[in-house]
């Protein structure tokens, strides 16, 4: 084929699918060029049972799906019977083949295409060439806007071996690419195992519908309702006149830290309001300012995690406009792409969005306003170094958002090369404080002490005190925890500050974080303002080794009573309302083999 038809574009690769099943592997590298665009013809896999893949010079103005999953996914639980393929990758150490792909899988991808009104489909791992470090630096350059431009994102959530059920487990939202590929489309629906048809379909407060793709085979439902549903743990089904709770696990999949002694007996208490996927549907709310999204972009990527380090920064340049010259870093050069991507984003006006994503976390030395950064692996959820070993960065996350017109807008100003921002807020000087200042009075609108989140006490220091300060409380902002289709009510600890600590001239380090009481907005509000440079304090030193160490688990807590009998008269909290009512929700499985939906 030639290129006399630049929009139909030129073959690379037209293999019966027979063929392909028989010789387990397909490897464009020498019909491909490098530098180029690929999609493949669902009409020609669907109809005519060949995979052909088209090249195109310039961006493909045909109509395109793009897939979105995990290269190592869910496990199938039936035999296969050869009906995969594999993509050969290089030898060299890192490199991750992924798993088999699957025929059927690839089907349900074109037949949804088809059904969404394209006729082509982007899949990275036959759409890239796998052997070619030139055209897979090429792609990623351009990965946010092959997305951006895509008709319709669809969602294979458990991998490219087999689809899954709403009820099953997936990696999905934990690797880092999948973020982008989730935000940047204009349409996003996930593609998943269901037997019941077209129905309608209920999470919190969104309505939607599922549609089916394959008779008794397969469905698509809008990424958003899935997400709300996972925040959730359930979603209500249309079933008749009446509607049934279903069990929803593929986002969110943590037990939770709490359990129940009390009806349902047999319903496994899951953890909802998780903030890995509550980040998610901030980042696609139509609601929630810029900052807010931004914030919880930075969020939603320190719960990630990829093969290379690196890529936690270039699967998300796209999401705030920046592209970065990805031959410029190498693949565990984490720290310095970060630091040129918030370079980028406050030269462009952006606001300092990443303070306080994590602020449990023990901030980095290398660049003190970020965390810790997460060990990453091919597979698996991303986990970060404690003092007794590591642990799951979502079980130290914070489901909430900043709010700007509640207090202050996070701040704005500048980063220079070695990662210091320099910007101007609200702060008081305070020191250390040794001695358990329990037994001292205190108003609690204007304190004398803190505790900080690392549990050291510092207290005000006396304005009149004329020695060098050492030490501030830095203002960052108010925060409110999420839920879909609204917000809970204002608790105790809204605000955020920084403990900020001078290691060299006018140069600081964020050492900790405060969460204040709300009732003390009125006392912030009156901090003198006053500019800071922060960053470091040793941006060469290893903070992670990554030596094995163990997994560190959260207590769990048990809960005796059920919603009537609340013990103590304590009023049942939002999480405890939603977690309790997700236990009644029926698993997918269970529906199809034993229901039958009416």
């Amino acid at each position: 084929m030639s290129y006399s038809n630049p929009v139909a574009g030129k073959a690379v690769c037209d293999i019966p699918l027979k063929t392909l099943l028989k010789t387990r592997s397909l490897d464009i590298t020498e019909s491909a060029t490098p530098g180029k665009y690929r999609l493949i013809s669902c009409v020609d896999f669907i109809q005519e049972e060949r995979l052909i893949i088209l090249e195109f010079t310039d961006f493909p103005e045909v109509p395109y799906a793009a897939l979105s999953y995990v290269w190592q996914g869910n496990t199938p639980k039936m035999d296969l019977d050869g009906q995969v393929f594999n993509v050969p990758v290089p030898d060299a150490e890192g490199a991750s083949a992924g798993d088999p792909i699957g025929l059927e899988v690839l089907r349900e991808a074109c037949v949804a295409s088809r059904a969404c009104g394209t006729t082509h489909l982007w899949i990275d791992r036959l759409c890239i060439m796998q052997k070619s470090t030139d055209d897979k630096r090429w792609q990623i350059s351009r990965m946010y806007e092959i997305y951006r431009q895509c008709k319709i994102c669809i969602v294979a959530p458990g991998g490219l071996q087999c689809l899954v059920r709403l009820d099953e487990e997936t990696q999905w939202i934990h690797r880092g690419w999948t973020l982008q590929e989730a935000v940047a489309p204009p349409t996003v629906a996930v593609l998943f195992s269901w037997a019941l048809g077209s129905r309608r379909a209920w999470a919190g407060d969104l309505q939607g519908n599922i549609d089916e793709v394959t008779l008794g085979r397969s469905a698509m439902m809008p990424l958003s309702l899935i997400v709300d549903a996972c925040t959730t743990g359930s979603l209500s089904v249309e079933n008749g006149a009446s509607r049934l709770l279903l069990e929803v696990k593929l986002f969110s999949s943590h037990p939770a830290d709490r359990s129940y002694r009390d009806f349902p007996f047999w319903g496994e208490t899951r953890r909802v309001l998780s903030p890995n996927v509550g980040a998610l549907a901030r980042i696609m709310s139509r609601h929630l300012d810029q900052d807010a999204k931004d914030h919880s972009i930075w969020q939603s990527a320190l719960m990630r995690t990829s093969s290379r380090p690196v890529d936690m920064v270039f699967s998300i340049m796209g999401l705030f406009g920046i592209t970065l010259d990805t031959s410029k870093f190498g693949k565990q050069d984490r720290v310095q792409a970060t630091i040129a991507l918030a370079r980028a984003i406050m030269e462009k006006g952006g606001r300092a969005t990443w303070l306080a994503a994590a602020f449990r976390i023990q901030p980095s030395r290398q660049i003190s306003t970020f965390p810790l950064f997460p060990r990453t692996s091919v597979s698996g959820k991303a986990f970060v170094k404690v003092t007794a070993g590591v642990q799951e960065v979502s079980l130290m996350m914070e489901n909430e958002y900043p709010i700007a017109q509640a207090l202050v807008p996070m701040p704005s100003g500048s980063m220079d090369h070695e990662g210091y921002v320099n910007f101007s807020s609200k702060a008081i000087p305070i020191r250390p404080h040794s001695l358990d200042p329990a037994q001292t009075p205190s108003d609690p609108a204007k304190p004398t002490y803190f505790q900080a989140v690392d549990k050291s006490w510092w207290k005000i220091q006396d304005s009149g005190v004329s020695v060098e300060r050492e030490a501030f409380a830095v203002l960052i902002g108010y925060f409110v925890g999420y839920y879909p289709g609204g917000t809970p009510a204002a608790d105790t600890n809204n605000i955020r500050a920084a403990i900020i600590e001078k290691h060299a001239q006018k140069r600081y380090h964020v050492r900790t974080y405060l969460a204040l009481s709300s009732h003390v907005k009125a006392w912030v509000q009156e901090w003198p303002e006053q500019t800071f440079s922060v960053g470091g304090p040793a941006v060469d030193v290893v903070e992670d080794l990554g030596e094995k160490m163990p997994v560190v688990s959260v207590p769990k807590e048990q809960y005796l009573n059920n919603p009537r009998c609340a013990h103590s008269g304590a009023a049942s909290s939002l999480e405890d309302q939603v977690i309790r009512r997700s236990r009644w929700a029926v698993p997918q499985e269970a529906l199809e083999r034993h229901v039958g939906l009416g």
